[in-house]
């Protein structure tokens, strides 16, 4: 007699397989006989004929590069340039070709007359003039007549003797055309103006409450200032241009004059190193080299300029030895300058460890000056520093040694893990 648990668990396993006979009978009836049998190849080949045929009926269209997309609504110009010159034309100051070439050719025939007038006349007809160049300028910018207009507003306000006015345009003139073809010229006018404000501020400097309200050929203020501004821009305007040099020299001798050594030695130092062809090359190396013995502080700074200084005595008699015929007398001079103030820093750091009773320092530092400087009056005191130190001790003992040993010792730290030895090998 089968019991009731028993007979429950045949049960269910008989609907368990009779499902799974369903489900193969569906499956095989959907893909058909055909998936068991083998294919006739004929029959297949003509399949694949009538799908092509069928597929040329839809051939797909290749997309056209050469198709007209919809145009893109035109976006107004928001750039600072563009808005200004929109504000511009509805104040009527827009581009106006023709107006410009017409004022500037009125503006040209009147710098003619003006040119030709006395002296009393000719400055206030030329400050006229200049203002007519500037508007022609203005009615048609980014053109060749701009460059042209700014150009002549420049020397007309140059000989109108209105230096600072002149100075501003021919740097507007090189601030929007760098490679203007009045280059040159404008460059030239700037290092004549500069010199001129240099002179006048060294004659009589200005002072810094002072403020210029009358004369016209001078800055407001700080005529010394902007002299050497001019300078140091046309070395950056036109590095490799005819007067680069001559304002690099300029610079260093204004700096050399006004007692800023370090300054000089500076622009002479750029000088020799930009410009080594150039015709200040025996001025850049032989005051160059005056700047560094003036620059040098002494014994309790760094020796670097002395350094610097020894080489210049030496590239003056290789590079110019017929100049240096001439100025035999004070590179002779110089160069014992520079050896007294080497073995002077030698002798400084031997008093230093002597007073601080570091006797094997004082010895190291004085044998050198010895070995190196024995032709210098340091080299008699070395001996007696020798001498009387022969028998004094390296190092000077230890002070208050019973309130050291009240201290321990410290160990060496020692590291958390020991590290194998065959580890350490392999890194």
């Amino acid at each position: 007699m089968v019991s009731t648990g028993k007979s429950d668990r045949i049960a269910r396993r008989s609907r368990t397989i009779a499902w799974g006979g369903w489900l193969l009978a569906a499956a095989l009836s959907t893909v058909g006989c055909a998936s068991f049998s083998r294919e006739d190849p004929v029959a297949k080949f003509d399949n694949i004929q009538r799908e092509l045929t069928e597929t040329r009926k839809y051939p797909v269209q290749q997309a056209s590069l050469e198709q007209k997309t919809s145009p893109l609504p035109d976006l107004p110009d928001l750039s600072p340039k563009s808005v200004t010159q929109k504000v511009k034309e509805v104040a009527g100051y827009g581009t106006k070709p023709d107006e410009a070439k017409q004022l500037y050719a009125e503006a040209e025939q009147a710098y003619r007359e003006a040119v030709e007038l006395d002296e009393d006349e000719r400055a206030g007809r030329l400050l006229k003039v200049a203002d007519q160049f500037r508007s022609a300028a203005a009615l048609w910018p980014s053109s060749a007549l701009e460059e042209d207009a700014l150009f002549m507003a420049g020397e007309s306000y140059f000989f109108a003797d209105s230096y600072p006015k002149a100075n501003e345009e021919y740097e507007r003139l090189l601030k929007k055309f760098p490679n203007s073809r009045y280059l040159d010229r404008a460059e030239a006018k700037r290092f004549s103006i500069a010199q001129f404000w240099l002179a006048r501020n060294e004659q009589n400097p200005d002072q810094f409450y002072e403020f210029n309200l009358f004369d016209g050929t001078r800055p407001r203020r700080d005529t010394g200032g902007h002299a050497l501004r001019v300078f140091d821009r046309i070395r950056f305007d036109d590095p490799t241009g005819k007067l680069a040099d001559d304002a690099t020299l300029a610079l260093a001798n204004a700096a050399f004059r006004k007692g800023d050594y370090v300054k000089a030695d500076e622009f002479y130092t750029d000088l020799r190193r930009t410009f080594p062809s150039s015709e200040h090359a025996f001025d850049a190396h032989f005051i160059g080299l005056k700047a560094k013995l003036l620059a040098y502080r002494g014994p309790d700074y760094a020796g670097t300029l002395l350094d610097e200084a020894e080489v210049l005595v030496t590239q003056i008699r290789k590079q110019f030895p017929d100049r240096a015929d001439q100025e035999s007398e004070y590179l002779n001079r110089a160069y014992a300058e520079v050896r007294f103030r080497k073995a002077e820093r030698l002798w400084s750091r031997v008093s230093y460890h002597r007073m601080r009773q570091e006797y094997g320092a004082a010895r190291y530092y004085a044998r050198q000056l010895l070995d190196e400087f024995s032709d210098t009056p340091f080299k008699a005191k070395a001996d007696e520093m020798m001498a009387s130190s022969q028998n004094k001790p390296a190092t000077p003992p230890q002070r208050l040694s019973w309130l050291v040993n009240m201290f321990p010792e410290s160990d060496p730290v020692k590291p958390l893990l020991k590290s194998d030895s065959a580890t350490t090998k392999r890194r």
